[in-house]
C-alpha cells in the first residue's frame, strides 16, 4: 500500500513497504533523473559520506531504501543549544573537504542562470557582482544542505537529496544553507551561522557578504510571495532578521 510522504511542484514522494519512490512530472527531463542517480553514485563511491543507493525504475521514477528514522530537523529546531548542531555543521565541513569531482561548476552554472533570469536588472547585477568576486574553487558543495536532509540511524548520518550538488566555493554552500534556514526561522539561521563560523574558516561577515547571491538564486526556485519578500529583503539587507514568513 502506498503512503504519500511529500508532494512538490515537480515530484511526488511516497513509501511502499521498505522503499521510497520519487515520481517526477512526465515533463521532467529523463536526463535530469539520470543526473541525480549519477551524482548519488559518485558521492557514495568516491567519499566516506553515507548516501542512499538510487535505482531508476523508469524514465520518471527513482527507487531508494526507506529509512525508519527521523531527520535532524526536529532535534535542531526544538533546541538551538543541542550538541547535534555541532554534528550538523561538522558534517557540512566534511562535505567540503572533497574536491575535483566530475560535477558541474557552480560558478558558470549560477552565472548562466542569473543572466537568463527574470530578475530585475538591479538584483541581477548585485548577484553577478558577488559571484564575480568569489574565487573559483572545486570543493564538493551540496547546495541543499539543511536539517531535513540529514537522517540519523544508529551511529550513521545519511545525507539526502544531492541533485543540486556541484563543484564550488564552500562559502556559497554555507550561505545557501543560511538562506534556507532563514526562510524557516531567524533564530535557527543565526545559531547555524554561529556554529558554522566556529567550525570553519568563514566568519559571519564573510557569509553575509554572499547571502544576497544565494537569496537571488533562491528567488528563482519559488513562486511563494511570502518567501519572495524575505528573499528580496536578504538581497538588500543580508543581516536582517526582522522580516520573516510568520510576520508577513
Amino acid at each position: 500500500m502506498r503512503k504519500l510522504l511529500k508532494e512538490g511542484h515537480i515530484a511526488t514522494i511516497y513509501r511502499e513497504l521498505d522503499h521510497v519512490y520519487k515520481v517526477y512530472d512526465p515533463l521532467y527531463p529523463e536526463e535530469w533523473v539520470d543526473k541525480e542517480i549519477y551524482i548519488h553514485d559518485l558521492i557514495r563511491k568516491e567519499t566516506d559520506l553515507t548516501v542512499l543507493t538510487l535505482k531508476k525504475i523508469n524514465g520518471h521514477t527513482i527507487q531508494m531504501p526507506y529509512l525508519a528514522a527521523p531527520s535532524l530537523e526536529a532535534t535542531l529546531f526544538n533546541n538551538v543549544n543541542d550538541s547535534a548542531w555541532n554534528v550538523f555543521v561538522q558534517l557540512q565541513c566534511q562535505i567540503h573537504q572533497y574536491e575535483g569531482f566530475d560535477l558541474e561548476p557552480s560558478h558558470s552554472v549560477f552565472k548562466r542562470r542569473l543572466e537568463l533570469s527574470w530578475l530585475s536588472d538591479e538584483i541581477r547585477e548585485i548577484a553577478l557582482s558577488i559571484l564575480a568576486e568569489l574565487p573559483v574553487q572545486t570543493q564538493l558543495c551540496h547546495f541543499d544542505f539543511q536539517p531535513s536532509h540529514v537522517i540519523q540511524t544508529e551511529n550513521k548520518l545519511t545525507i539526502l537529496d544531492w541533485l543540486h550538488a556541484k563543484q564550488g566555493h564552500p562559502i556559497m554552500d554555507i550561505a545557501n544553507t543560511y538562506v534556507l534556514l532563514r526562510l524557516q526561522k531567524s533564530e535557527i539561521a543565526l545559531h547555524y551561522l554561529q556554529c558554522i563560523s566556529e567550525a570553519s574558516s568563514y566568519q559571519q561577515n564573510m557569509v553575509y557578504s554572499v547571502v544576497p547571491l544565494m537569496a537571488a538564486l533562491q528567488l528563482l526556485e519559488t513562486d511563494d510571495i511570502y518567501k519572495h519578500k524575505v528573499l528580496t529583503t536578504l538581497i538588500y539587507d543580508p543581516e536582517n532578521t526582522n522580516v520573516t514568513l510568520m510576520e508577513t
